[in-house]
């Protein structure tokens, strides 16, 4: 395969757009979790990476969006692109492979570097199941078909009334499983998870999501606090980066530990591993190294015994291409279904993403299946730190 162009699109959804004002933006948009209640989320963001070969073939991929996007956007058209365009790569892992051993013998192991090869590489797969007519998850030896999915999530609510409410609406869209962001004390977190217990019933799984609030000990006394309710796991309960620390929480945890969507690369993943600090692995395609970085963690989890369970948070583009990946996966147990506002994610592409009862469903078209409405990356499009002119409510 040869690319002879490559184009970058850096994406911004204004939430200000959207509510007519930013005053208007719910809080629980603003500060839908616990990392977030310093520094307040504006809207959605997304890097989408296009490749064309010489046979006229497109390809779409994507790159983490947060904190900002022309971080990565700034790599990939400074520094990748020079580095790809003519160049005869026999698969999509072998310009990984080579690209990310130029950042690696750097130091840029983790963040915007491993994000943009991250869309690269999800681009170079989508781009020769395209030139192949087949389906992405054909190419990787699978077939069309269901992927399980939970819901993410309810946010920071004043109440567990509130809280209720948002797992009720979920559950009634057939979500398996609901899940809740937590990280303001055991005594609150645990109120807000015995409410939601007794509004869904017994059978719901209910995951629960930290965002690194809390130490070892913290995190502890919240998992002990939360057992009682049944909670399908507590996710990334500390920092990220600290396997040992992780794993010292997991061994004396009453409740299954997750964590990954903060983690770049198959060594870092590892780490983790090795250190026997995870029950379920959590990468997100759009920043631990596209398709190729998804193929390598799940033979990790077939490796050492986890499961694995993406995060889901991305544009259509990321969401597809993840979609594909799990139908070839070996270790999957469920991918998130992301429902904060996000019209990048519920717009952009010409083929809307389908889900029905509680599974997304990836289709029998060329390569992951989304391309974007040409329109809406004009629309979308960041100038000068402010997105483009079209109001997304409309």
């Amino acid at each position: 395969m040869k690319i002879i162009e490559l184009r970058v699109h850096v994406l911004h959804a204004s939430f200000a757009k959207i509510y007519g004002g930013a005053d208007r933006v719910p809080l629980s948009l603003r500060r839908p979790a616990a990392h977030f209640q310093r520094i307040e989320r504006s809207g959605q963001f997304s890097t989408i990476v296009e490749t064309v070969d010489e046979a006229g073939n497109h390809g779409w991929g994507e790159a983490f969006g947060l904190p900002h996007p022309r971080m990565s956007a700034a790599l990939i058209e400074n520094v990748m692109k020079p580095a790809l365009i003519g160049v005869e790569f026999e698969t999509p892992s072998d310009a990984y492979r080579d690209l990310k051993s130029y950042f690696f013998a750097l130091g840029q192991t983790r963040g915007p570097a491993m994000e943009a090869l991250s869309a690269v590489d999800s681009a170079l797969w989508d781009m020769k199941a395209r030139a192949a007519g087949k389906p992405l998850s054909r190419l990787l030896g699978a077939e069309p078909g269901e992927v399980r999915a939970y819901v993410g999530s309810v946010p920071f609510f004043p109440t567990p009334a509130e809280s209720v409410e948002r797992a009720l609406e979920f559950a009634s869209k057939g979500f398996q499983g609901v899940k809740l962001k937590v990280g303001r004390g055991a005594t609150t977190d645990a109120a807000h998870v015995a409410a939601m217990r007794q509004a869904l019933g017994g059978d719901m799984p209910i995951m629960l999501d930290a965002n690194a609030a809390y130490g070892v000990d913290e995190a502890v006394e919240v998992a002990k606090a939360v057992a009682p309710h049944g909670v399908a796991w507590l996710e990334e309960p500390i920092p990220p980066d600290n396997p040992q620390a992780l794993a010292a929480v997991r061994r004396r945890s009453p409740v299954p530990i997750a964590a990954g969507e903060n983690e770049f690369d198959i060594s870092q993943f590892t780490r983790f591993a090795e250190a026997e600090a995870l029950d379920f692995v959590q990468p997100n395609i759009t920043r631990a190294g596209g398709v190729s970085g998804m193929l390598a963690v799940d033979a990790l989890c077939s490796k050492h015994g986890m499961m694995l369970a993406p995060h889901g948070v991305g544009s259509a583009i990321g969401v597809s291409t993840a979609l594909n990946v799990l139908r070839a996966a070996k270790n999957f147990a469920c991918y998130e279904a992301n429902r904060l506002l996000n019209p990048l994610r519920d717009e952009l592409s010409k083929m809307p993403i389908q889900y029905a009862d509680g599974h997304f469903r990836t289709q029998d078209l060329p390569g992951h299946g989304a391309e974007p409405k040409p329109e809406l990356l004009v629309a979308f499009a960041l100038h000068d730190g402010i997105s483009g002119g079209r109001d997304a409510a409309e």
